[in-house]
């Protein structure tokens, strides 16, 4: 009998050092392509070179494609792994997952506003489902969104 050995292979984005991490997320926030010298700046790093240095690391990483300019952006096509589940804005990031928080909430605010409560099996199931709902949602919410903006603040 043969055993089968079983590989697993990392996403990139956990094989990546704490500041290629945080040029990367920089980039995601930025939006647009960026060089060496606004990474810098954004992420406060201690000169331009450590800046160029991680932002061709993501390079030969295959996550970032350089322009003629020297700037770099998000390949459109790259395994961002877990960070596909964010939203990221100029200002910072936030879980896809506060979107149907929101949603939730609204709907279930929006039920309890129109429809005059009694305690028959149809509302008590509705604010129940509801309010159990909208909690995970918040829950998650809040449990996932402080590993994303601390990482995205300079050090």
């Amino acid at each position: 009998m043969s055993e089968k050995k079983i590989q697993f292979e990392l996403p990139i984005v956990l094989q990546i050092g704490e500041t290629t991490w945080r040029v990367l997320l920089a980039l995601l926030r930025a939006g647009k392509p960026l060089g060496p010298k606004e990474v810098t700046e954004t992420l406060s790093l201690s000169s331009r070179s450590v800046g160029l240095y991680h932002l061709e690391k993501l390079h030969e990483l295959e996550m970032v494609e350089k322009n003629h300019e020297g700037e770099y952006r998000i390949k459109p096509d790259a395994d961002l792994g877990f960070l596909e589940q964010y939203l990221f804005f100029e200002r910072g990031a936030i879980p896809r997952i506060a979107l149907y928080a929101a949603f939730s909430t609204v709907l279930l605010a929006f039920y309890v506003a129109t429809v005059p409560f009694d305690f028959g099996a149809h509302n008590v199931y509705a604010l129940a489902f509801g309010i159990i709902f909208t909690a995970f949602f918040w829950f998650e919410t809040f449990r996932i969104y402080p590993a994303i903006t601390q990482s995205t603040e300079p050090a």
